[in-house]
């Protein structure tokens, strides 16, 4: 079995691509893009990723768009299938991991199960999941399901990925897994996964939503906004829940959303971030806001409910705040939020995906190991 050793140095993933504009509701942005059904542009976008020096990938996945004006604007729409375009990053790649989203209500647990073992062989330990309840009312029409009130949302999540692991336990005997939402019996087929526990991320910062992140999880997915206290306030909140949980020091985690637009001057990458703006389609910002709204405590709390204001902020990287500059610059900018916040995790989202424009990330990567606050996964010998 592949272990995992948490400890006090950075962690760096990238939002995967999963759409020709994924980070920015922009049609001029999605034209600059690589195209995103395209098997090469994804194993080339992989091993560049892994050669600037980033732990993990992270693929965002669902049932159905953000709407009409997203879908005209290329914003997450066509989107690919996490668990089907993750082996392309894998097979394209050595060390970094790579995390694919999976819905608790959506498919069953041995479903989950069988998707997620086979996907952490393939990689050779490489694997994640991002298990999310799945709570978007239109998805709820779509799979003709009942809507479940919040709190219990992660009640079936915590039911689902225990009945996920003891499955993953079986080792080739019998279970008899009984809970309130599952009743499991029987011999699930092999493989099993190759870590003794694949990465499990969660993007609940509800308290029910921490604390199944505390109790079961390794990473808390949120965004990082221009509100440094609030970042700081979410960190020192999961820190103790997971220790009053039992768990390990650095053993749960946080990746924070956090925008990136790199170049080569700081002038150039301030111009380009200038473009982008200029170029965001607000009648598509509106309609991903009412996603992310409608959908989400968290993101309601996070950008207020004034629909106008909150797009604005939403279109160009879910809201994130957005850092500009060279690629030393942006490590600098990195440092002082961890200094600040404490937060050990950053979730990278990059509005122009072409490999080229992520190799100037490369940079990033050297300042912060000579400020020893990040080793390589290569280095370090796994993924997380």
């Amino acid at each position: 079995m592949k272990p995992r050793r948490p400890d006090a140095n950075l962690r760096f993933g990238m939002m995967w691509p999963n759409s020709p504009s994924p980070n920015v509701t922009s049609r001029a942005v999605a034209e600059r893009n690589p195209d995103i059904l395209d098997f090469n542009s994804h194993a080339e976008l992989a091993r560049t990723a892994e050669r600037v020096g980033f732990d993990f990938v992270f693929f965002a996945d669902g049932y159905t768009n953000h709407g009409e004006d997203n879908a005209r604007v290329g914003h997450g729409e066509p989107c690919v299938s996490a668990p089907i375009f993750a082996p392309i990053v894998m097979a394209a790649t050595e060390h970094i991991g790579v995390v694919t989203t999976m819905h608790a209500r959506y498919l069953s647990p041995v479903v989950l199960a069988r998707l997620g073992a086979n996907l952490d062989v393939l990689s050779g330990g490489r694997w994640g999941w991002n298990i999310v309840p799945g709570s978007k009312g239109s998805e709820e029409l779509l799979f003709g399901i009942e809507g479940v009130e919040h709190d219990e949302r992660y009640a079936v999540v915590a039911e689902t990925l225990d009945a996920v692991r003891a499955l993953w336990a079986a080792d080739g005997k019998p279970i008899d897994f009984e809970g309130k939402y599952y009743h499991l019996r029987g011999v699930p087929r092999g493989p099993y996964p190759v870590q003794e526990s694949p990465a499990i991320f969660n993007a609940g910062a509800s308290p029910a939503g921490q604390e199944f992140i505390a109790r079961s999880a390794d990473y808390a997915f949120f965004a990082v906004t221009d509100d440094l206290d609030a970042t700081k306030s979410l960190v020192d909140g999961l820190e103790a829940r997971a220790a009053a949980a039992g768990r390990e020091p650095y053993a749960v985690s946080a990746a924070g959303s956090i925008g990136v637009v790199v170049d080569k001057t700081s002038r150039a990458a301030k111009d380009k971030l200038d473009w982008i703006v200029e170029h965001i389609d607000m009648p598509a910002a509106r309609g991903w806001a009412k996603g992310f709204l409608g959908g989400s405590q968290t993101y309601a709390q996070l950008f207020g409910t004034e629909l106008d204001e909150a797009a604005k902020k939403i279109g160009l990287a879910a809201g994130s705040r957005v850092l500009v500059g060279t690629a030393e610059e942006i490590a600098e900018q990195i440092i002082e939020i961890h200094r600040y916040t404490g937060l050990r995790g950053y979730m990278m989202l990059n509005m122009l995906w072409d490999p080229k424009e992520v190799a100037m990330l490369e940079g990033v990567f050297p300042v912060l190991e000579a400020a020893g606050v990040y080793e390589a996964p290569a280095k370090r010998g796994w993924s997380w």
